[in-house]
């Protein structure tokens, strides 16, 4: 099965590609400027050139099995030098590629969301602009659902972690102070944080692509990686006490942000599916050991 994979270079991309090269012919599709240098082994990349005909052509000579779309622009908090960039990956990058998928449509097309796309806990309700964004592409898919055959669902991803992880995330900044003790301002810390060990959910991407390749997925369906949570302040414990470290936070020298989310939103409260055949195989207590522990 020939998958195409966006986003390869980010870091659940390049975990994905592994992972999957193993048993798919992965596709890459990158941008000109990407470094490809840790995904060359696992999959044959293509350098987008930002040309809908190109990418047409592109689409159909491989004639893709399916796609599965990570590319993004993350800003949790945008500025005026971030729209193009965030409109463009966002928005009409994957409106090109949906575009182009209709001279040759794959079986099916695993878009990636974002639990902060639902600030409020159970419905959509963007907590900034790129949560804005992604839920813009997810309607432009749905007006697509209509035009091709192929089964369209959402893979909707919470917090996460892993080795190799250069994202500037909690972990890997209470990781930070822990060695500088430099003090750290936070918020009072009460919000309930859902987080997996990358290695479960690119199992998840992975479960999501056998069920689409059975037929056992319906159109536009969405499904979660939900985990168990913690507030802040006890993954701060859990994550000090497992390091054997001192973290040095100022609790509650912070205001919450502008549309904080006190508690993600789960298949519980909503009309979202939990994925099925999938569960975290990494506790809390192993991830943190092998990733922070060493």
């Amino acid at each position: 099965m020939k998958i195409l994979v966006t986003g390869a270079t980010g870091f659940i991309g390049k975990n994905l590609i592994k992972y999957l090269s193993s048993t798919y012919q992965i596709i890459a599709l990158v941008q000109d400027s990407s470094d490809i240098s840790m995904i060359r082994q696992y999959c044959t990349p293509y350098r987008y050139s930002k040309k809908l005909e190109d990418l047409i052509d592109f689409i159909k000579n491989e004639r893709f099995d399916g796609v599965v779309h990570l590319a993004t622009y993350y800003q949790p908090s945008h500025s005026i030098e971030d729209l193009d960039k965030m409109l463009h990956a966002n928005i009409l990058f994957g409106t090109y590629l949906l575009e182009a998928l209709n001279h040759c449509p794959p079986k099916f097309f695993i878009n990636t969301m974002t639990f902060s796309q639902f600030a409020n806990s159970s419905s959509y309700s963007p907590a900034g602009l790129y949560d804005a964004t992604k839920q813009a592409f997810c309607d432009i898919i749905r007006f697509y659902s209509t035009k091709l055959s192929t089964i369209f669902c959402n893979l909707l991803l919470y917090n996460t972690y892993g080795s190799n992880d250069t994202r500037p995330k909690i972990f890997n900044l209470w990781s930070k102070i822990a060695k500088t003790q430099e003090s750290f301002e936070m918020s009072l810390g009460e919000q309930k944080i859902d987080i997996s060990h990358i290695d479960d959910v690119i199992e998840g991407f992975s479960t999501l692509i056998n069920l689409c390749s059975q037929n056992k997925i319906n159109n536009l369906s969405t499904f979660t990686l939900e985990n168990k949570r913690y507030s802040l302040r006890e993954l701060a414990e859990i994550f000090a006490q497992i390091t054997k470290s001192t973290l040095p936070i100022i609790w509650g020298a912070k205001p919450y942000r502008d549309n904080e989310i006190m508690n993600p939103i789960s298949s519980k409260n909503s009309g979202l599916q939990k994925l099925p055949n999938w569960k975290p195989k990494v506790s809390l207590h192993k991830g943190i050991k092998d990733v922070f522990a060493k």
